[in-house]
């Protein structure tokens, strides 16, 4: 039977190749969408792409594409055109029609100068047929 001092060796042991796995994850990964999306200049939508509200993440386990739209990269309101960033997820999303997709709506982080109106978020849902 082990005694506890070895037990307490293997955990220890355990949570530095844990922060070790961590350590290499986070430098794979960027910190956020902004640093991920660096849009050109001359893209259609360049003045909502810009911002990185929308991301395609990659695919899922099943080969879907995974589109983020992170309300918490929303500008103020008045400096963001809704209509215009409504459009914008569309064409984003129009790239991937002729596959499966998964779009995916984080509503957190939103403040009250930049939290699109209930209104917008209605017809933003009623544009998609599934």
């Amino acid at each position: 039977m082990t005694n506890t001092s070895d037990l307490e060796k293997l955990a220890e042991i355990e949570l530095q190749r844990e922060e070790e796995e961590d350590e290499e994850e986070q430098k794979r990964v960027p910190d956020g969408p902004s640093s991920t999306f660096n849009p050109d200049p001359s893209h259609p939508y360049y003045d909502v792409a810009r911002h990185g509200i929308i991301q395609v993440s990659g695919d899922d386990n099943y080969g879907r594409k995974l589109i983020v739209f992170s309300s918490c990269c929303l500008p103020p309101s008045h400096q963001l055109n809704h209509r215009r960033l409504l459009e914008y997820l569309k064409f984003t999303l129009d790239q991937y029609v002729e596959m499966d997709y998964i779009l995916v709506y984080f509503h957190y982080g939103l403040r009250s100068s930049n939290k699109p109106s209930l209104k917008w978020l209605r017809e933003a849902y009623s544009e998609f047929d599934r």
